[in-house]
């Protein structure tokens, strides 16, 4: 008898190839020479668009010669979706995409770790909050002081160099 596909990593297989060939036809019109770095905007999205074809052509090949080995798609069905988790982190992406022109990419990015931290069963609300402060003060200066891009400050502003 003959397995059929897994149709869902057909399906996630196929989604990752067709995230890397957006992120590369978003990437198309970027220039990949800089000034003094000299390496441009274009360069990390084409990088990443490439690395996202290579993975999903990986993931589709594993589909296509008898599924994911080790993984079972059937078990994985019957596993009920929680939907709270699903909402926490749903709800702290669209809550970042509103607050990170106006509390500031600092903030914004903290709130995020803090709300999919809870999606994933944490309850330790001032550790992640502290975690995510960290971590996106690192970035924010990695990016505004050493790559010399601009992350939105928000409300930190004031008190930011």
């Amino acid at each position: 008898m003959v397995k059929p596909l897994p149709k869902g990593q057909l399906a996630v297989s196929l989604g990752v190839l067709v995230l890397g060939a957006l992120v590369l036809a978003g990437a198309w019109d970027l220039s990949t020479g800089g000034g003094y770095a000299q390496v441009g905007p274009g360069v990390v999205p084409r990088i990443v668009g490439g690395a996202l074809l290579f993975l999903g052509a990986l993931l589709l090949r594993e589909a296509l010669t008898g599924g994911f080995r080790g993984h079972d798609e059937e078990a994985e069905s019957r596993v009920p979706m929680d939907w709270r988790a699903f909402a926490w982190i749903t709800g702290g992406i669209i809550l970042y995409g509103f607050l990170v022109e106006r509390a500031g990419f600092i903030l914004a990015s903290a709130m995020l770790f803090v709300a999919v931290s809870r999606g994933f069963a944490s309850r330790r609300w001032l550790s992640n909050a502290l975690v995510g402060l960290v971590l996106a003060s690192c970035i924010f200066r990695v990016f505004n002081y050493a790559l010399g891009l601009t992350l939105p400050a928000g409300l930190l502003q004031a008190i930011l160099p």
